[in-house]
């Protein structure tokens, strides 16, 4: 462990400079602090953004008109956006070889190309320290990662990726490949090695937590916390996983293309990461009335996202939080658009609640629920020998429950549902948007 944490001081002294140490205590420092200082300092951030977009970005010269715009005026921007205008949207005071491409893993279709910069990444690191210390993780100590997006785990990189693993003092569990073996592999390990924290992808985090509870292991990890991210967080997955290994879970969000948005306290609000977001909610009141999330990201100069649909939809809340922590609190996160089902009369139902309804079903081992229109979904399903048209019955009529008596639901029975190419469980897809008929 101590080879690690000097690891952790070497690699943060050469990606962040000599100061990174202070750089983490001035993060420690403003998101501990008041909120109207938190405030002043995503606003300063803000104007620096706009003012940078404005005078070398092409696309953002023609759209704002002014290095001081009023943000809320700034037409949102939309994945197609930045497919027709990669290169107007990329900062002339950059060259090409500081930029920084990476990609989304495509979970709700063509993966989209953007770049970063080496600013953007040492910002985002401080800001993930921060947040991860409210799980318990410290830099060095054995952590065990469900994890496995392809741009991760793949390709020429494979070797330093277990270069890595050694130095960081990580255990990586592949989440895109699953088998009663590696799991027990990945257990026994566990044993051994001792973690202090998970950080995984809360479907993974379920299995392997399933694979625990049903083959009657018990942990004797002495884990401090859990870190989900980078999907949907559904009760039954954070009940089952804090019975099996006696910790909390802590919900982090964020996206690849802005880095982490928000994360859940000790107390279980999530709170909004204003040292490198500027969130808004697109809705006539945010504070009652859910709408999709416009990310602003304040550190990438390389290639701004400013008012960014990054897909999800959201509420904020005005309270303080008991934790005591001042920073704005996102109140209820329903998960991806294309996840949140609509009705005809306009009613939200967040896709986790077919997943608590339909997880466990006698008969049923895998499910897909497709919304395709305002009166017609379509139900995938893998099925065994207890299947029977009782289960049917029951699927169709929690369905219509909510979306109307009069949906067609159509089952399709199935070998298997393959998993995306992001790797992330969809069990939940609505292809229909505001407006639909």
């Amino acid at each position: 462990m101590l080879l690690s944490k000097m690891a952790w001081h070497s690699y943060n002294t050469y990606r962040k400079g000599a100061y990174y140490r202070s750089q983490l205590s001035q993060t420690i420092e403003l998101l501990d602090g008041a909120r109207e200082a938190i405030m002043e300092f995503q606003t300063e951030r803000l104007q620096k953004l706009l003012r940078h977009a404005y005078r070398t970005t092409p696309y953002y010269h023609k759209l704002l008109k002014t290095d001081a715009p009023d943000i809320t005026q700034i037409p949102t921007l939309e994945k197609r956006n930045i497919r027709e205008h990669l290169e107007r949207l990329c900062s002339g005071a950059f060259t090409a070889q500081e930029r920084i491409k990476n990609a989304t893993g495509g979970s709700t279709g063509t993966p989209l190309t953007f770049y970063q910069g080496r600013y953007y990444w040492n910002q985002r690191n401080l800001s993930v320290y921060y947040f991860d210390r409210w799980a318990g993780w410290n830099p060095g100590e054995p952590q065990l990662v469900v994890w496995g997006a392809p741009a991760d785990m793949e390709g020429d990189a494979r070797w330093k990726h277990k270069f890595n693993e050694f130095w960081r003092n990580q255990y990586w569990l592949n989440g895109f490949y699953l088998t009663q073996r590696t799991m027990r592999n990945a257990y026994e390990k566990m044993e051994r090695a001792r973690p202090q924290t998970i950080l995984a992808y809360p479907s993974s985090l379920y299995q392997f937590a399933r694979f625990v509870f049903e083959n009657g292991l018990k942990p004797r990890w002495g884990l401090k916390g859990i870190i989900s991210s980078a999907e949907m967080l559904h009760p039954h997955y954070r009940d089952l996983a804090e019975t099996v290994f006696t910790t909390k879970v802590f919900n982090r969000y964020g996206g690849r293309e802005v880095g982490l948005i928000a994360m859940e306290c000790t107390e279980g609000r999530m709170h909004i990461n204003c040292r490198d977001i500027y969130l808004e909610i697109d809705s006539p009141n945010p504070y009652t009335i859910p709408g999709e999330i416009l990310i602003t990201q304040l550190n990438n100069y390389v290639m701004p996202f400013i008012r960014y649909r990054i897909g999800d939809i959201g509420m904020l809340s005005d309270e303080i939080c008991p934790c005591g922590n001042e920073l704005p609190i996102l109140a209820d996160l329903f998960g991806r658009s294309t996840a949140t089902f609509r009705t005809r009369t306009g009613t939200l139902i967040h896709g986790g609640y077919f997943t608590q309804r339909f997880y466990h079903v006698t008969g049923v081992n895998q499910f897909q629920l497709i919304q395709e229109t305002l009166r017609r979904c379509v139900l995938k399903l893998v099925i065994d020998e207890q299947w029977t048209e009782e289960t049917r019955r029951y699927l169709i009529q929690s369905i219509q429950e909510v979306l109307g008596g009069d949906v067609v639901v159509a089952v399709e029975f199935v070998k298997e549902i393959p998993l995306p190419t992001s790797g992330k469980r969809e069990f939940t897809i609505s292809k229909v948007t505001a407006g639909s008929d």
